[in-house]
């Protein structure tokens, strides 16, 4: 577990696997990719079924704070690619205690104060 997967050894084991010239088959998984590509930058989602769904989404400008100053820096919109899971890759890669849905944690209480506990991403930065 750990390694990387390459186009290399995609076109490497496609190729093997389907007794292809190397070159062809590359030119293909290449042509996928690209194809892929330019529908994305058209604005069009692509959707493999059983494995994903690949989309462009607009990500609103916002106020973060840097971890070693505390400045506050302004991050700027921007696209990002959001990629969603299929059925599929999702029942055979998420975790069978996680099939239920995240549960939050019970409260506990903070000895000595009175403030109720903070709630991850509610309120304004500290």
């Amino acid at each position: 577990m750990g390694g990387t997967l390459t186009k290399n050894e995609i076109v490497r084991t496609l190729a093997e696997k389907y007794e292809l010239e190397i070159a062809s088959t590359r030119r293909v998984v290449q042509g996928t990719l690209d194809m892929m590509l330019e529908s994305l930058l058209k604005g069009d989602k692509v959707e493999l079924r059983n494995f994903g769904v690949f989309e462009v989404i607009q990500r609103k400008g916002r106020i973060a704070r840097n971890p070693k100053s505390r400045q506050e820096v302004f991050i700027p919109e921007r696209k990002v690619v959001k990629f969603k899971p299929g059925k599929v890759m999702e029942d055979k890669i998420t975790t069978p205690s996680m099939k239920g849905g995240i549960q939050p944690a019970p409260a506990r209480k903070k000895e000595g104060t009175s403030e109720p506990p903070r709630i991850p991403g509610e309120g304004s930065l500290p």
